[in-house]
């Protein structure tokens, strides 16, 4: 039990140091203007590529993914809805839920970006070996089942 408390803090420690490296170096490619328009915040472009990796979501679950408050989420869909690329529509099972999905102009504004995305990717890891990208590789595909096991054990 004790390994396991200093293994934990360990990887707590790992995992506060991952958060500022990411945004230092990743988060550079979401920052960028890419000159398409409209020019989202990073938050509706969170927003969208959740909901459209969810294929529709809650507001409940997206607030989650997104660690924001119901009212600032209200606002957040509200716009993406003005911009037309998110549809609230009602549950048929439940009257009291609520889906958002992704619509054909948002999937279109999203082809875009991730295509403007994965070029600033590649320049980003040019100078990385491929036995390097293959560790990483297994070591995300881990962490992810890791935090898709504690998601599903935590709700």
């Amino acid at each position: 039990m004790i390994l396991k408390k200093v293994k934990v803090n360990e990887l707590f420690n790992y995992m506060y140091e991952f958060m500022p490296l990411y945004h230092q170096t990743m988060g550079s490619i979401y920052r960028k203007d890419y000159d398409v328009e409209p020019k989202l915040n990073k938050n509706q472009q969170r927003a969208i590529f959740i909901i459209k990796k969810h294929n529709r979501i809650s507001p409940t679950v997206l607030g989650r993914c997104l660690d924001m408050q119901k009212g600032s989420l209200t606002s957040l869909v509200d716009s993406l809805e003005k911009y037309g690329f998110v549809e609230r529509t009602d549950d048929p099972g439940d009257r009291r839920r609520q889906w958002i999905h992704i619509t054909p102009k948002g999937e279109e504004y999203i082809a875009v970006l991730i295509g403007k995305f994965k070029k600033e990717f590649f320049v980003l890891f040019n100078n990385i070996s491929v036995e390097d990208i293959e560790k990483s590789l297994c070591s995300f595909e881990f962490i992810k089942n890791i935090l898709e096991n504690i998601k599903m054990t935590g709700e």
